[in-house]
C-alpha cells in the first residue's frame, strides 16, 4: 500500500473551567410552589458500561421558577435479596446536589463496579431525602438496575469469533478474530483481529456486550502495535492504530468501536470518526492508511 505523507505531530488539549462563587449558594430559592422529582422512575445500565472516567447520571427534575439554589439529599438502599449495595456494587461520587438558580435539571453521579462473575442483575434505590428550597414532588424514588452481562460471555464470545467478511472503504476483503479459551487469561475480554484493518495486520482488542442494549463491542484503542516493516528510506518502525476528525489526529486514550446487534448478528455502521494506520519511524510518522467506513459481515 502506498504511503501518504510525512509528518511529525504536536497535539494539544484545552480545558474550559467555569467557576462559580461559592457565595452563590449561601440561600437557597425562596419562590413558592416549587418542586423536584426523579426524572425516571428505573433505570438498566450494565453493570460494565461505565466506569470513573465514563459516569451515569439519576436526574432530578425541577418544576417551577427558582430565584435561588435547590439543594437535594438522597438515600440509597439494596433492593431485593441480593440488592447493589454502594461502594461495593456501584460507586456514587455524592449524595448530595445543588441545582443553581434557573436550572431545571440536577443530576447525582455514579458508575457501577463490574466483575467477572455470572450473577443476578442487582438493583439498588435512591430516594430524595431532603430538599432545601422546594418541596418534593410525585416521584421520589428512582430503582436502578445494574445488569449482569458476564452470562452472556459463553454464548457470545466464542460466537464472533472466526472468520468475517469485511468491506474496507467499499473494498472486499476478510479477517479472522481469535480469542482466549476458557479458563485463560483475556477470556471474554480480549480479542485480535488478524488481517485487520487489512491484510499483513495484527490489530488487538477488547471484547464487551451489553445486555441492556442488546450489543456487542469490539473496540480497539489508540496507539496499538498491529505490525512492523522496515521502509527502504526511513528504516525500521511500527504500524500503530489512531483515529482521524476531520483530518487531525485524535490525541490522548481514545477507542474506536464496532458494535453488533445482538437480535440481527449485524454490525451497526459506526460514524466516530476515522480509523486510521501510521508508521512510526525515527523520522516521524506516515500515514500509512485511512479507513472511513469498514463493515463486518458473515
Amino acid at each position: 500500500m502506498k504511503f501518504e505523507f510525512l509528518s511529525i505531530l504536536a497535539l494539544g488539549t484545552v480545558a474550559m473551567v467555569s467557576c462559580t462563587d461559592d457565595s452563590d449558594y449561601n440561600n437557597v430559592n425562596t419562590a413558592p410552589g416549587v418542586t423536584v422529582e426523579m426524572k425516571e422512575a428505573s433505570i438498566r445500565l450494565a453493570e460494565d458500561q461505565a466506569s470513573s472516567s465514563a459516569y451515569s447520571y439519576i436526574d432530578v427534575v425541577v418544576n417551577g421558577e427558582t430565584n435561588g439554589p435547590v439543594k437535594v439529599s438522597i438515600d440509597l438502599s439494596p433492593v431485593g435479596t441480593d440488592g447493589a449495595v454502594a461502594d461495593v456494587n456501584y460507586i456514587m461520587t455524592s449524595t448530595s446536589i445543588i441545582i443553581p438558580a434557573g436550572e431545571t435539571v440536577g443530576r447525582f453521579q455514579y458508575y457501577p463496579k463490574g466483575d467477572n462473575e455470572i450473577n443476578e442483575d442487582r438493583t439498588f434505590e435512591a430516594k430524595i431525602s431532603k430538599v432545601e428550597g422546594a418541596s418534593v414532588g410525585a416521584h421520589a424514588t428512582t430503582e436502578v438496575t445494574l445488569v449482569d452481562n458476564e452470562r452472556l460471555i459463553p454464548v457470545y464470545y466464542p460466537g464472533i469469533q472466526g472468520v468475517w467478511n469485511l468491506s474496507v472503504n467499499g473494498e472486499p476483503g476478510s479477517c479472522t478474530v481469535v480469542g482466549a479459551e476458557e479458563g485463560e487469561d483475556g477470556y471474554g475480554k480480549e480479542l485480535v483481529l488478524v488481517d485487520f484493518p487489512e491484510a499483513g495486520l495484527v490489530t488487538p482488542a477488547t471484547f464487551s456486550v451489553d445486555a441492556v442494549n442488546q450489543t456487542i463491542s469490539l473496540s480497539v484503542s489508540s496507539g496499538e502495535t498491529v505490525g512492523k516493516m522496515t521502509h527502504p528510506s526511513y528504516g525500521a518502525g511500527v504500524f500503530l492504530t489512531y483515529f482521524l476528525d476531520d483530518g487531525y489526529l485524535v490525541d490522548g486514550e481514545v477507542e474506536f468501536q464496532f458494535t453488533f446487534d445482538l437480535n440481527s448478528g449485524k454490525m451497526i455502521p459506526s460514524s466516530a470518526g476515522t480509523f486510521a494506520v501510521l508508521f512510526s519511524c525515527s523520522a516521524g510518522y506516515l500515514l500509512y492508511g485511512e479507513y472511513s467506513t469498514i463493515l463486518f459481515s458473515r
